[in-house]
């Protein structure tokens, strides 16, 4: 496992930056940021000056996703090894640094479409994190960001998609899931580069919808007290759900899932499990949960049961 490597960042690109980032702010519970250089607006986790940056923009989707070496050894390590494999490979212009509040940035090409960006020295915050929603804040240090899953279209691409994660960035193999639906299967690979479980995931679905790379972003708080206060506030606030509190059967996360305003989900999770150099429970999954992630339908049909006060 490389321990010189962090999840670091997510760059957005919104329909509706203004909704997006109530939503951040009042049902995430993330906090605003400086705006960057560039005019984006950003929002924070911890003590680094920004982990979210938003435009304005068509896509609604994921536009970059930002991992941290740790040193210029690590980082030299990585991009010598990605040009090495053919990996196209473009230097960060100055304006992108700032704008990333970063010290040294390198752009590279996924084969999900969301480029990654490879950089140093992510800038600390002028002032000390603050939440009203999370007093004992996020799940970062050590760990960094918390996780992204991209979603991909064929096989082939799934593929190479697990080969840039594995041989490409030198990240280690957590476990994956193999689910049969209907008449065809979902596949997930994860992948970790530090004690979280996994900081990428990357999905495969025959035939599924890939119009939107990006499927969801983790952000881990402390106690499963500050999951349900989040899932209160999502059902406080009309936010739709896509799947209600449950436990993962591969990382151990109490999470939900909400759905921002350009679709894309947002899981808010505690307990979930680490690993280490000593990691040796790599193996395939049937399921994704042990208990609950129940999509809304399922649990509006139980609330309309027999057994319902309703009834």
């Amino acid at each position: 496992m490389h321990r010189g490597l962090e999840a670091a960042y997510i760059g957005i690109e919104s329909t509706d930056p203004a909704r997006l980032g109530s939503y951040l702010t009042e049902v995430v519970g993330l906090m605003p940021g400086q705006a960057a250089s560039d005019g984006a607006a950003t929002w924070r986790l911890d003590h680094k000056a920004q982990r979210v940056w938003v435009r304005e923009g068509a896509r609604g989707d994921a536009v970059c996703m930002g991992f941290e070496a740790a040193d210029a050894r690590v980082y030299d390590q990585v991009l010598e090894r990605l040009s090495g494999q053919g990996w196209r490979v473009a230097a960060g212009a100055p304006e992108a640094r700032r704008a990333r509040r970063v010290r040294e940035l390198a752009v590279v090409e996924t084969p999900w479409g969301v480029p990654l960006e490879w950089v140093t020295g992510l800038e600390e915050a002028a002032t000390p994190f603050s939440s009203p929603h999370y007093p004992e804040g996020f799940v970062t240090r050590g760990q960094g960001f918390g996780h992204f899953v991209f979603v991909v279209g064929t096989a082939d691409e799934y593929e190479a998609a697990r080969r840039f994660a594995l041989v490409g960035l030198g990240l280690a193999l957590s476990d994956w899931l193999r689910l049969p639906m209907g008449g065809t299967e979902m596949h997930v690979s994860f992948f970790h580069c530090n004690p979280r479980h996994h900081s990428l995931a990357i999905a495969f679905l025959p035939g599924a919808d890939v119009s939107q790379r990006l499927h969801h972003i983790n952000f881990e708080v402390a106690h499963v007290r500050s999951v349900g206060m989040a899932y209160d506030r999502a059902l406080r606030t009309g936010t739709p759900l896509a799947n209600a509190l449950g436990q993962h059967a591969n990382d151990g996360m109490v999470s939900f899932y909400s759905v921002s305003p350009d679709r894309w989900r947002v899981e808010i999770g505690a307990t979930g499990r680490t690993v280490g150099d000593d990691w040796s429970d790599v193996r395939e999954y049937d399921r994704i949960s042990d208990w609950g992630h129940q999509p809304p339908d399922a649990l509006a049909q139980a609330l309309a049961g027999p057994f319902s006060s309703h009834a």
